[in-house]
């Protein structure tokens, strides 16, 4: 067994682009991985490539994160426990990177024992913390996107607890704005390494998403911090970088 586990919701093709070894795309079962594939099928017409996984299941999944915990106690049917890994990530199914990128995201994170993690981007994000910075190996931050975060198994399980008790509606918008809040420590980019959004259009009404977010962070996560751990929750919308850290 690998250290780490990737649960993947799919629906797509594979995303292969010239910025990545296509012969070791992430999905493909490499012995020289440091991780595992579950790739989870939300058609049921989908049928994976060959070689591209290590787990394959078809299951109905309309909200990815709304229904993470419910596709864990399926996974659990299957004898796949998420409890037996260090580290689990939880990716969409349109990004782009390879299997060396993630080793190496994996190696550090675990050298220097990051409780979240991502890898940097080098295709458009509106968030500059995110944008691949050859200059140093990784930084610190207050925040990773939701698309391909990594969390250490003590973190995923707090992840769930709040996943748990958020009554989401659709767009799931605004939990990767609140997380280093909720869980009180700050978020780690890969800078090191990369991988590329490839971008499909969002099936969701964006205009709920946005006030789906302005909800959860204005008024339902300042009271739930109040009444979970007495703690005051000042509203913000500001994602940075808090260190950077170049390896000798």
């Amino acid at each position: 067994m690998h250290n780490a586990l990737i649960i993947s919701p799919t629906g797509c093709p594979m995303y292969f682009d010239d910025d990545y070894d296509k012969d070791n795309h992430w999905r493909f079962t490499k012995p020289e991985r440091t991780y595992e594939t579950c790739v989870i099928g939300f058609r049921e017409d989908y049928v994976p490539e060959p070689n591209s996984y290590d787990y394959f299941f078809h299951y109905s999944i309309r909200y990815k994160w709304k229904q993470l915990p419910e596709i864990l106690n399926f996974l659990k049917t299957k004898n796949i426990h998420w409890e037996e890994y260090d580290y689990i990530g939880y990716w969409d199914d349109d990004y782009c990177t390879d299997i060396q990128s993630i080793n190496r995201s994996l190696e550090l994170a675990r050298r220097f024992d990051f409780p979240f993690f991502q890898q940097s981007l080098i295709s458009w994000t509106v968030y500059k913390c995110l944008e691949q910075d050859t200059s140093c190996n990784f930084t610190k931050t207050n925040f990773t996107e939701m698309g391909i975060p990594f969390y250490r198994q003590d973190i995923f399980r707090k992840v769930l607890r709040l996943l748990k008790d958020y009554q989401y509606k659709e767009s799931e918008w605004g939990i990767d704005k609140i997380m280093c809040d909720y869980l009180r420590l700050p978020a780690y980019i890969v800078h090191e390494v990369s991988a590329k959004h490839m971008r499909r259009e969002s099936w969701y009404d964006k205009s709920n998403a946005f006030s789906e977010m302005d909800y959860l962070m204005k008024d339902w996560f300042p009271k739930y911090m109040k009444e979970k751990f007495g703690l005051d929750y000042s509203y913000h919308d500001n994602q940075v970088v808090i260190e950077k850290y170049k390896l000798g």
